[in-house]
This record gives structure tokens, sequence and C-alpha cells, in this order.
């Protein structure tokens, strides 16, 4: 996600998208900073994917690199 686009989400928003991360946030700080903090944390997960998480196009998206993940941290503790 771009900062235009987190910009656009409200506090409580970027809260939940930052939990959905395992980020937590402080409502207490200002939008600017909240949404620095969840840009870095896209940015940091955009470097980091395994080759299953790219689309046809070879495009990462940062939810689906994270589902995947998680799926794979499932399987290797032996959950599915």
């Amino acid at each position: 996600m771009t900062k235009d686009t987190l910009n656009q989400l409200s506090k409580d928003a970027l809260e939940e998208l930052g939990r959905t991360k395992g980020l937590e946030l402080d409502k207490r700080f200002n939008k600017a900073k909240l949404v620095s903090k969840i840009a870095a944390l896209f940015k940091k997960e955009e470097k980091v994917y395994h080759e299953d998480d790219t689309n046809k196009d070879g495009i990462v998206s940062a939810e689906e690199a994270a589902a995947g993940a998680e799926r794979r941290r499932r399987r290797r503790l032996g959950y599915c």
C-alpha cells in the first residue's frame, strides 16, 4: 500500500490494519506518524516474499505475501 492510500484511512482503520500485520499502533500519535509506521512495515514486507506469492504478472501483494507466509508457517508447525 502506498502512503496516499494509507492517508485515506481513518486512525481506527490504520490501527486495525497494523494489528493484522502484527504491529500495535497507539492512536494518540498523529495520523502522519501512524501512516509512516505502517508504510515502513509494508515496504519491509515487499522486500521479503516467496515466489509462490506472486501473481501471473510477477507482482507481489503485501496481503497475499502475508497470507502465504502464514500458511507456510502453519504447515511447518503441523496445523494443516
